[in-house]
């Protein structure tokens, strides 16, 4: 039980960092759990946000990856080829995981670090208010009707 009480908490802790109001129809915590993707949100000062994104690539240069955004789905693309003296060698990267709502994805940027790590940022804009149902805003539009 304690165990399961520290989890929540730890669980709570990492979806803080997507802001008090977080869209109720996206899966934040599979985001942050459920691929090879690191993800976390960065306080860049200024009030503003970065989403950042790593993943290992030790085995690929950085012209042998593509990394592209369509939809909210960040796609990371590779293809590794090896000639050898008698052998011809190709491997294939396929990652993707949809981004969370209040990413910039216009503005994502991506490059290789030293040590291997593809890193890939993008702004993140936290929503300042609770996403509303489409019931809850007809509801609201009715309220205001009725009052005039």
């Amino acid at each position: 039980v304690e165990r399961r009480v520290a989890q929540a908490k730890n669980e709570n802790q990492n979806l803080v960092q997507f802001g008090q109001y977080r869209d109720p129809h996206f899966d934040y915590s599979n985001f942050l759990h459920g691929s090879d993707f690191q993800p976390r949100i960065v306080d860049k000062g200024d009030n503003k946000k970065q989403l950042e994104i790593s993943i290992e690539m030790k085995n690929y240069k950085p012209e042998e990856i593509k990394v592209s955004v369509k939809n909210n789905e960040l796609i990371v693309k590779g293809e590794h080829r090896h000639k050898g003296d008698n052998s011809f060698e190709r491997s294939f990267f396929f990652k993707s995981t949809t981004l969370p709502p209040g990413t910039q994805v216009e503005q994502t940027q991506s490059y290789f670090t030293d040590d291997g790590q593809l890193k890939i940022e993008a702004p993140y804009v936290e929503q300042k208010e609770a996403t509303k149902s489409v019931e809850q805003k007809e509801a609201a539009k009715l309220v205001e009707e009725q009052k005039k």
